[in-house]
């Protein structure tokens, strides 16, 4: 898994990117259903339209996410603006992109404010392990103390 962060004009931004061993449509059924997204991320209500609501509750915290589809291009890209306690004004956005036995999954959020980086990303990554068990058909927890190894990475290379 390759992890960024950079500064932009706006803001900054995390992008993630790493190969899923799974075709398009898998990943995609996993980014936008909400069975699939309460099995790596958090218990959703999809409205899968530009304009349609998409609302994240994490299990493992209570916090809430309201967003809404900014970008669709089903089974490819996902954008959606991100709104909650920790990242106001933000947005995300999933790609994926085919490769011989599996597809490049894309993962950028872009945020406006200054926001802690390190922890955002260490949650990002954690997720997406999970995403990856969920697809080899397990059923994967949340770890603290795998999101906790991560954020201290992060936090060493990019501080915090």
């Amino acid at each position: 898994m390759e992890a960024t962060i950079r500064q932009t004009a706006g803001g900054s931004a995390v992008r993630v990117e790493l190969f899923v061993n799974h075709p398009v449509e898998a990943v995609w059924e996993s980014l936008t259903q909400p069975e699939q997204l309460a099995k790596w991320l958090a218990q959703a209500k999809v409205e899968l339209a530009e304009g349609g609501k998409f609302e994240l509750v994490f299990d493992n915290t209570g916090d809430a996410m309201k967003g809404q589809v900014i970008e669709l291009q089903s089974p490819t890209l996902l954008a959606y603006t991100w709104n909650s306690k920790d990242a106001n004004e933000s947005a995300v956005r999933w790609e994926l992109l085919p490769e011989a036995e599996g597809c490049r999954l894309v993962l950028d959020h872009s945020m406006r404010a200054s926001e802690p980086l390190p922890r955002m990303l260490a949650g990002w990554h954690a997720h997406l392990e999970l995403l990856a068990k969920v697809l080899a058909g397990e059923q994967p927890a949340w770890s603290w103390s795998r999101w906790e190894q991560l954020r201290e990475a992060y936090a060493q290379k990019w501080g915090e």
